[in-house]
This record gives structure tokens, sequence and C-alpha cells, in this order.
């Protein structure tokens, strides 16, 4: 509903007590209400015949169409609804009361002055639109940027989050605290929000001070970072073209460590993955003074508390006791010609195995090593009845050589255990005779597809029985 305003709008009508006009005639001259539009309020003047009047806000509405009479703003009755009699004359007026106006010196001064189309009065509100201050000076300034759309100011104070940690997941969102404070004595989640809700370059600062570890996940919950206890990690968003986006992060140094031009203290915490390209350190802190060795200071091992040898390392510090590969074999072999075996032989002893003779190797048996004899080079072959999966027979090319150079298979040829039966595309007798028994010792079915053939008389053994399958043939000669 907005106010609207139209010059020489004008009808007739009849009061509906003081609530309503409705407007049912027209002036010559004159617009209709219609101009204000359904549901929009005006500024409205009405009169009568008898000499009453009045001012006010009416609301339009096409049905009737009337014009309430919303707010009354001044009246021959004293300021309130007038009850008109007979036709009644409605009309858009301008109010005194709501009209803005030039003074005798030109200002106009309603809600504060304005001059020359400059604001001369009293601050304007925040929640007005305006700053609440008259200057851009002092505590309550307001901030604005140099030619170089840059900020001058003292400080700035991030506002802060604190979670407590519960193995669970915080997720943020583009309002959330830049700082995010961990505190407890659990694990944490952090989920970052959803990078196309926010600026380029806007970071999050995670303090981790609780004992657990801290994890900061992307929105599609890739892992961003980890942090232990006691670091802090900044991590800013490097693109922002999807909801997961790209972020990068960096670590601040907790206060327990401190630098300087020449020296860096890291108080108990432990180095891993570095390489020292600095001085030589000291033995006093764990290093040699060295730079480089030479030949007479190859190896250092310690023969008691305050003296230290040069040459091969023992065994018994670590080394082999040897300056060549095989005597450094030799020496931390188990088994030597005229040294034995040691195995663990329960969880808090040893024991020994003496070497073994020529012929025997070393075996396993209830969970202790022992020596045997080597097995026969012979195999023995079982019968297998009972596979029914085809295989392939190995046939040899020449009578001499190894298996794996000197035999061949083809997928033509096949053998079933379980029935005996040799398959192949052909059968070619190099002396002239295909030879079968004159009995059938057990039942057999020619398939479909196959026909049999045998050379008779032929018999059946008792019990047992010869099926031709339907379209197939076994011919007798």
């Amino acid at each position: 509903m907005a106010l609207a305003l139209y010059d020489r709008v004008q009808q007739t009508g009849t009061a509906n007590t003081t609530v309503s006009f409705t407007l049912s005639g027209s002036v010559t001259g004159y617009q209709s209400f219609s101009v204000v539009g359904n549901g929009n309020t005006t500024y409205y003047g009405a009169t009568d015949t008898s000499g009453n009047w009045e001012v006010g806000i009416g609301t339009y509405s096409t049905t009737g169409p009337t014009l309430t009479r919303t707010t009354i703003l001044s009246s021959s009755n004293s300021g309130s609804a007038v009850t008109f009699s007979g036709t009644v004359t409605v009309f858009v007026t301008y109010p005194s009361g709501k009209s803005v106006n030039l003074d005798g010196s030109g200002n106009v001064s309603a809600l504060g002055t304005v001059a020359s189309g400059t604001w001369n009065g009293s601050t304007i509100p925040v929640a007005y639109g305006g700053t609440g201050v008259t200057s851009s000076s002092g505590a309550s300034s307001v901030v604005l940027r140099d030619a170089s759309q840059n900020i001058n100011f003292n400080n700035y104070v991030a506002g802060y989050a604190a979670t407590t940690a519960a193995a669970g997941t915080t997720v943020l969102t583009v309002a959330s605290a830049r700082n995010q404070i961990l505190i407890g004595s659990t694990t944490q989640t952090f989920q970052l929000p959803n990078a196309t809700t926010l600026a380029l370059g806007q970071s999050f600062l995670f303090l981790n001070n609780s004992s657990g570890v801290l994890t900061v996940k992307d929105n599609a919950s890739t892992t961003i970072d980890t942090i232990p206890s006691g670091a802090v990690v900044q991590i800013g968003a490097t693109s922002i073209s999807t909801s997961a986006g790209s972020w990068s992060a960096y670590s601040f140094l907790p206060g327990s460590y401190d630098f300087n031009n020449t020296t860096a203290t890291f108080n108990n915490a432990a180095i891993s993955s570095a390489v020292w390209n600095g001085t030589t350190i000291a033995s006093g802190y764990g290093g040699t003074g060295l730079t480089t060795f030479t030949a007479a200071n190859n190896a250092l091992y310690s023969t008691s508390a305050s003296a230290l040898a040069a040459g091969t390392l023992p065994i018994a510090a670590g080394g082999t006791g040897a300056t060549t590969a095989a005597a450094a074999f030799n020496a931390l072999s188990p088994m030597t010609t005229t040294g034995d075996l040691t195995y663990e032989a329960s969880a808090s002893t040893a024991a020994r195995l003496p070497i073994g003779t020529s012929g025997q190797v070393l075996t396993v048996s209830g969970g202790i090593p022992a020596w045997a004899a080597a097995p026969a080079t012979g195999v023995t072959i079982t019968d297998d009845t009972s596979s029914s999966t085809a295989y392939y027979p190995l046939f040899a090319r020449v009578t001499s050589g190894t298996a794996s150079t000197e035999y061949t298979s083809s997928t033509k040829y096949t053998y079933k255990a379980s029935t005996g039966e040799l398959s192949s595309p052909e059968i070619i007798a190099s002396n002239g005779l295909l030879v079968n028994n004159a009995t059938v010792s057990s039942s057999y079915t020619v398939a479909t597809g196959n026909n049999a053939l045998s050379v008779g008389p032929v018999t059946v053994a008792s019990g047992q029985s010869v099926t031709v399958s339907s379209g197939q043939r076994w011919v007798v000669l």
C-alpha cells in the first residue's frame, strides 16, 4: 500500500456513517479516484451542502468504489469524523499539517534545516540511515576510504566464538566469527562455510586451546588441516567458485617459540622431516662439532663412560665389526661352518640348533626348526576319477630337456578324469587299426549332436545299457 497524490481528482458520493464514502458521481474537469489505485492511500478533503468538512487520509478500493476514512487529520467536528448528510463532494488535497514549506528565511524546518540542498539540522540517527555524528573524527567517526581505497585506524577487534570440544562438528557460516577458539579435552571438527557465500580472501583463525586435535574441513567434507593442541592456524579462501572452494592454511608460532637474529628457541618441541643446513652442532647439543668425516674420524663409538675409540664399529655398538661386505656378512650370519642357528624357543628363552649335515634341509615341526633328510626326487601319481573338469594333456616335443621348454599342449585335445574320455578333432591310426572292446562294460549315453560306431559282434554287459539320444545313431558293423 502506497501514498498516491494526483492533480484535480474529485467525485461526488454519499457517506457510509463515519466509515467511508461511496464514490458514485463524476465532476466535469476532474479525474476520478480510480487513478489512486486499488489499495493505495491518498490525502482527501470532503464537504457537504450543510457546510460540514473533513480532511484526512483515505484508502481507495475499486469495490464500490469506496474511499475508507483511515485517518482524520482535521474537521468541522473538532478533528473527529463528521456525520455528513446528502451528497458529499470528495477530492484529493494537500493537508497543511503534511506539507513541507519554506519559512521566511527560505529554509525547510519540519525535521531539520535544509538550505540549498544541504542538510543543516540535527544529526540523523543510524536507525534512519544516518551516522548519528556531526563530523567524521574521534571515537565515533565514520570510517572513510582514501583515494587509494585504504582505511587508516589504530586497531580492530574481530569477533570470536568459543566452542567446547565434544567430538562433534561445528558448522560455520558466512556470519560466523572470524576467531574460532576450541576448549575442552577431546577432538572437534569445524566445517568451513559454503565458499560461494564468502568474499574472496575471507579467512578464519582457529585457536586450539583444547587437549585434543582440531580438524578443519571444507563444505564438501574434505580435510583442509589438522591442528594439534596449542596451535593457531589461519585458513583463507583462495577460490569461491564452488561450495567447497579452495583454501590455504598458515600456522602461527606459539609464544613459547622465540627467535632473534642469532638464536631460535623451540622449548620442548620435536622437529621432524627437517634437514639442518646451518653451522655445526656441538657435541654438548647432540652433534659432532664436525662439518665433514675424514679417515681420522669416520666412525666413533664409546668404549666406556668417558672414552671414544675410532675404527670399525663392533656388533655390540650396532655395527658389523668388519671393514668388508663379506666379513660383515660372516660376522652377522646366524649360521657358519663352525657355528649354529639361534632361534626363539619361547617368549623369554632362546635355543641353538646345530648345523645340519650334507643332504639335509631345514624344516619346522611343532613350531620348532629341525634338520631333516631331503625328500626323494620321485613323485607318486594318484588316480583322479572324480573331476569332471576338462584337462589338457601334455606332450613332449623331444625326448630330453626340461618340462618348461620341451612340453606342449592344445585346447583341441582334452581329457575328462571322471569319465576317462579323450576328445580331439580327429583320430589318425598310423598302423591302420582302430580297436574297440567287444563288450560294453558300463552304461553310456550317445549325447545329442554325437553318433557312435562299434565293430561287432558287441555285447552289452549285464545291468548296463546304451542310450541313444533322439535323432542320433549307434552303428554296429
